[in-house]
């Protein structure tokens, strides 16, 4: 089977995947993609969270995805290296021609963007279409379904076990052996707390975020909420964090 290999520049334009088919293969997003031969891939969407199966929205943007793919011909673009998640399935968008579908999903409000480690070139593009469909209250950012969320943790406590945004002022920065907590109250055993692996901080410094600068600092993290001495979200890559205030 050929799979020709297109170069990821955050758009469908100038993609040269083969043309296939593409159908939503069930309730999780995942896709199959078809080839003209007959072949088939089973495909994860790069960059994007869409609401999960038994949430608000999951059927609307579910919905969404079977129009945009509906009896048209697609491409598949993979990026610059092949990648394939821990279940076997290929990381890769669909070509809608124009746009791809991951985009679509996020300008229509449908999808957040949603960065994985080995997904975080495309969430990163996605950032400001997320913007501008939360500007104009499209899709699930409309319907009060998509939302910035308040650090405040009785409000987050509805929201456990679920990926939210929050966006909130850093109180105090805990630094541990084992971790560093950026915690958005005065009682870390309560209040909404962003933790990372010590070994993780230097890839923040990376990219230019200094986490142990943060203290008074208005940021947006994005993540699975647990309940871990109040809400808490767990990250180890930088794009899940957005620096607000210098």
């Amino acid at each position: 089977m050929l799979i020709t290999i297109c170069i990821w520049t955050g758009a469908a334009a100038g993609a040269m995947a083969q043309s296939g088919t593409a159908h939503r293969l069930n309730d999780f997003g995942l896709l199959e993609y078809t080839f003209p031969e007959g072949e088939t891939l089973t495909v994860r969407l790069p960059g994007v969270e869409l609401p999960r199966d038994g949430t608000p929205g999951h059927a609307l943007a579910m919905q969404f995805m079977d129009r945009e793919l509906d009896g048209v011909s697609v491409g598949l673009v993979i990026g610059d290296t092949e990648r394939v998640d821990r279940f076997g399935n290929l990381i890769a968008d669909i070509d809608l021609g124009g746009s791809t579908l991951s985009e679509a999903l996020v300008r229509a409000g449908y999808a957040m963007a949603y960065s994985w480690p080995d997904t975080r070139v495309e969430a990163a593009s996605f950032l400001p279409m997320e913007g501008e469909a939360r500007d104009a209250e499209r899709g699930l950012w409309g319907a009060g379904i998509f939302a910035i969320r308040s650090p405040e943790p009785n409000g987050l406590a509805l929201y456990l076990e679920t990926v939210q945004i929050i966006e909130g002022r850093v109180i105090s920065i805990g630094d541990t052996r084992d971790r560093l907590y950026l915690n958005f109250g005065f009682d870390y055993r309560t209040d909404f707390t962003v933790s990372i692996e010590q070994s993780d901080v230097a890839r923040f410094a990376e990219a230019g975020i200094n986490l142990r600068e943060l203290e008074g600092r208005i940021i947006r993290v994005r993540g699975w909420i647990q309940a871990i001495n109040g809400p808490s979200i767990s990250i180890d890559h930088p794009e899940r964090i957005e620096v607000l205030t210098p």
